[in-house]
């Protein structure tokens, strides 16, 4: 629910006279906070995501203002607004240009209006917009973590448009970032994505995976921004990679604590597996897997089926669990096992009769052969 500056600025126009100059591709960009800014030298205190303001006062020539704005661009700042008078009298071409060219905002208020003024409004409007986003982020929370007094909650995610009737994916991310960069850079980018649907959602943190819920987006437009967002690993020079996992996209709200315990699921297998994004929908009999409540039964038939042959592995360093997925995965064909690993096929039959010694399973049966299997999945997910 983050302010984008598109959403800032609705009504400054009226009430402030302020007018886009250049880059109106970028009203999208959230806005973190507002800062004057007259010194090109105080730039280095700004952490980005903020709204400049600036009289052009301090300058003493009439070229200050070009490399100004490529400063506050380097900043990653969200807009520049220029309040014309007597240090400011007209905007340069070049920079207009320049302001296109990289969808940089510019902006310019009158004289009369008072940057005091306007600073204030957008600032209660961040911190209003702030207690909205940590009053829905609790609410979510509490919902996951306390399924039986959902219903106490819900209400609250209504007083922000959440329609409890539609459905409500959650969609797990993480992004990894290539310079040292904060992750909130890519969070910023992330959010600005889910904002522009102009649906409700929300989300919150758990050990440095951000969950969003997304409430009345349909599998479309889920598919779409979760495009969106896994391509920011290869558009944006600070993100080195992003995985992401989606749990149920027809959830609803009093379902959140059950499609939370899935997404996170999935998202263990989406890692282990570097496989992302990954769809619960699309997962097969899979789905029964990530559905089950009690992960000690879970736990349980995975040791009954393949502890023996893991524990061979670990203590002879061997790989038959490697080699019994292969014979699995190809439908129980020693003809294409062999191909794949260019083996002989009396090789194979060989490391196919250790395996069944070691496990106590001659692997006869569909059934034995789909025990396995199910086995090699749950490994992925406890």
């Amino acid at each position: 629910m983050a302010v984008t500056l598109r959403s800032l600025c609705e009504t400054a126009s009226y009430l402030y006279g302020m007018r886009v100059i250049a880059g109106s591709g970028g009203m999208s960009n959230i806005v973190q906070w507002v800062h004057t800014v007259e010194d090109i030298e105080v730039s280095d205190f700004l952490h980005g995501g903020e709204l400049i303001f600036t009289t052009g006062i301090a300058n003493r020539n009439s070229d200050w203002l070009l490399p100004f704005v490529k400063n506050l661009i380097q900043k990653q700042v969200s807009g520049l607004v220029l309040n014309i008078g007597p240090y400011i009298t007209g905007i340069p071409k070049e920079v207009v240009d320049y302001c296109n060219k990289l969808n940089f905002p510019l902006m310019d208020i009158p004289w009369k209006t008072r940057i005091v003024d306007i600073s204030r409004d957008f600032c209660n409007r961040i911190i209003l917009n702030e207690r909205e986003e940590e009053d829905i982020s609790q609410a979510l929370r509490n919902i996951v973590f306390f399924p039986g007094d959902a219903e106490k909650y819900i209400p609250v995610l209504e007083c922000h448009n959440f329609d409890s009737d539609l459905n409500c994916c959650m969609v797990a991310v993480k992004a990894e970032m290539a310079d040292g960069s904060p992750v909130s850079k890519a969070e910023d980018r992330i959010e600005r994505h889910i904002h522009s649907y102009k649906k409700p959602w929300g989300g919150f943190k758990v050990d440095m995976i951000s969950y969003y819920v997304l409430n009345g987006f349909n599998p479309e437009e889920i598919e779409h921004l979760v495009s969106d967002i896994q391509a920011l690993q290869y558009n944006h020079l600070s993100i080195k990679q992003i995985c992401i996992s989606v749990g149920m996209t027809a959830g609803k709200l009093s379902e959140l604590s059950k499609n939370y315990q899935i997404t996170s699921r999935l998202f263990v297998v989406s890692q282990k597996k570097k496989i992302s994004p990954s769809y619960y929908d699309k997962m097969g009999m899979k789905k029964i897997l990530l559905s089950v409540d009690n992960l000690d039964v879970l736990k349980s038939f995975y040791a009954e089926n393949l502890m023996k042959l893991k524990s061979y592995d670990n203590e002879n360093g061997t790989d038959y669990m490697g080699f019994l997925r292969m014979y699995l995965e190809y439908d129980g064909s020693v003809q294409k096992v062999a191909e794949e690993t260019f083996v002989h096929r009396n090789t194979i039959n060989y490391q196919l009769a250790k395996v069944k010694k070691i496990l106590g399973n001659e692997m006869k049966t569909l059934e034995d052969r789909l025990n396995l299997l199910l086995a090699f999945y749950i490994e992925m997910i406890i």
